[in-house]
């Protein structure tokens, strides 16, 4: 009942506002591109460290279908495939021998991999480190050889098309990658990129990079990106950074600024560097981090403002995708894994902590605030989609963006808007090629955002027939987002 008096009362406040003319407006150029082929947002899902219980993990998949991530970011422990080296010099692996451990470990990266490749979801595959123990050095060309091996195993002989990435070293630029310098992050990348065309895996999977981690205080690893696409660009398939921005970075348009000059630098590069995907491999808010790596803000309605007014800076400026670090508290210990985890043992980046229950805190495996924006970013600008051009009002911490796809001949219209501000707007929307487009609209706002029993989003209200050449305008009463979709013409 509440769904449907919801939907009457919006749509009488949009028929009585629709010709408002103190709005402040948002203009969409449908045929004015910023991103021909998006690739989506993904996901941060690796082998857990606390595996989900089956009932778990059902529920997972369940929130995962929801969401329809357009790709996935897997890593994992290079030790976990590779057992060592015969006495011909000949690695021995994980799937030809080995412990119960072992297989474990592969049969959670196999979930992992059946899961993407059942719904048609690409997956960015790599390693923290080579195998501890018995690669100690990156520069070592076992790991290359190695690398290829486990990659052709995974798509031939398991059939895992969905792999079409890989990351050669996470974060080179950091001290913990065990990378000693940028020289030496080519060098590995140029070798395994020739052992990559040696074992015919460069056909099917590319190589990602820099994968360079830092901020605006730290420009050193956006300088890497520069350099990368002028020294290994024959090797590198698409370019990706990590940013974990602090709020000021969100709030001062900083992320938008700087992600149009690393996109201009490829641009500047030719067709051939710029038609390659750039994204963002791994991105979150620094702000409020505690206990070395935990971040409580994402229990917060605040944090999915803040990473849906990043994700939009990022669509603006051209950049293709990003990766919401990451899916679940229970994926990664911050130290030592006791069972059950303690309340400083767990890396907190997630939508959920599917230990909760093993932790004496069930609600935990509820959603977090920040799932409901980041779902519906997911859903509603699809991998393949167009985002379009926007012209909006100079409003002080206001985004939005518009993405286009086609599907079975029909364009389906996707807004967000994004207000990062306490102070209410009124939007006016119009676009001069809409006449007639039915819309559904979904609120996040501190005390409005419903869900079903599930809590998985739904629609606040509904329009029909709007006609965005004339405008269509609708409230953001406080900080929040408002998210429109529909398909042109009915």
């Amino acid at each position: 009942m509440y769904k449907y008096i919801s939907t009457f009362i919006a749509l009488a406040i949009a028929i009585a506002t629709a010709t408002t003319c103190n709005a402040q407006t948002v203009t969409i150029h449908p045929n004015h591109i910023v991103v021909q082929k998006f690739m989506g947002l993904g996901l941060q899902w690796d082998p857990y460290a606390y595996q989900p219980s089956p009932g778990c993990m059902k529920i997972i998949k369940s929130r995962m279908d929801f969401c329809r991530p357009g790709f996935l970011r897997v890593m994992w422990g290079a030790d976990c495939y590779c057992l060592g080296f015969r006495a011909d010099g000949s690695p021995e692996f994980v799937w030809q021998k080995g412990f119960a451990p072992h297989r474990e470990y592969l049969n959670k990266l196999y979930g992992i991999l059946d899961y993407a490749q059942k719904r048609d979801i690409k997956v960015i595959l790599g390693v923290w480190s080579p195998p501890i123990g018995i690669i100690n050095n990156e520069a070592d060309p076992r790991w290359n050889e190695i690398t290829a091996d486990l990659l052709n195993y995974l798509r031939r002989v398991k059939g895992y098309t969905c792999i079409t990435m890989y990351d050669a070293i996470n974060e080179p630029n950091g001290s913990w990658s065990g990378n000693k310098d940028y020289a030496s992050w080519v060098a590995l990348v140029d070798s395994l990129h020739a052992e990559f065309v040696k074992k015919g895996v460069s056909s099917k999977i590319y190589i990602i990079g820099p994968d360079t981690t830092g901020s605006t205080t730290w420009l050193y690893p956006f300088i890497w990106l520069d350099s990368t696409a002028h020294d290994v660009s024959g090797d590198i398939g698409a370019f990706d950074l990590h940013w974990y921005a602090s709020d000021s970075e969100v709030y001062d348009d900083e992320i938008e600024q700087l992600l149009i000059k690393k996109r201009q630098v490829l641009v500047n590069d030719g067709p051939s560097i710029a038609s390659r995907p750039c994204f963002l491999g791994e991105c979150g808010l620094l702000t409020g981090q505690i206990n070395i790596d935990q971040q409580p803000r994402v229990k917060t309605f605040g944090y999915g403002v803040m990473m849906a007014d990043y994700v939009a800076q990022t669509a603006r400026a051209g950049w293709m995708g990003a990766t919401a670090w990451d899916l679940d508290d229970a994926m990664h210990p911050v130290r030592d894994a006791p069972t059950p985890p303690g309340p400083l043992t767990l890396k907190m980046w997630g939508f959920w902590n599917s230990q909760g229950a093993a932790m004496g805190h069930p609600g935990d495996f509820d959603v977090r605030p920040w799932f409901y924006t980041w779902s519906l970013m997911s859903r509603l600008f699809p991998r393949g989609s167009r985002i379009v051009e926007t012209d909006e009002p100079n409003l002080p911490r206001f985004r939005a963006i518009a993405g286009t796809d086609q599907v079975h001949g029909s364009v389906n219209l996707s807004i967000m808007l994004v207000n990062n501000n306490y102070t209410p707007n009124r939007i006016t929307i119009q676009s001069p090629n809409i006449s007639s487009i039915s819309l559904i609209c979904y609120h996040y706002f501190n005390n409005d955002m419903p869900t079903d029993t599930d809590e998985m989003p739904i629609p606040i209200a509904s329009y029909s027939h709007v006609n965005l050449e004339r405008g269509f305008s609708i409230d953001m009463p406080s900080r929040g987002v408002i998210f429109l979709h529909g398909t042109e013409g009915k």
